[in-house]
């Protein structure tokens, strides 16, 4: 067996919902992510807009809700 000091994982997943209703200012947020990109970063690095999509994304998102996964090793140190 050998021991790793230091593993840094990148995981996606895709996830897809339907005919999911949501309160009109997260509707709001979320198409104005989608028109600028589709990004949605963390409330911290956000505004208000951003912030709303992000927090119901994270309320509302499962990993075992996912279709595919992707892993990247991005550090691995020995």
């Amino acid at each position: 067996m050998k021991k790793i000091k230091n593993l840094t994982v990148k995981m996606t997943y895709r996830v897809g919902l339907g005919n999911v209703e949501v309160p009109d200012d997260v509707y709001d947020s979320l198409a104005k992510c989608y028109d600028e990109g589709g990004d949605v970063p963390m409330p911290n690095e956000s505004d208000e807009y951003s912030a709303e999509a992000s927090e119901w994304l994270s309320d509302n998102i499962r990993e075992a809700d996912a279709m595919d996964w992707e892993y990247e090793i991005e550090d691995f140190e020995e």
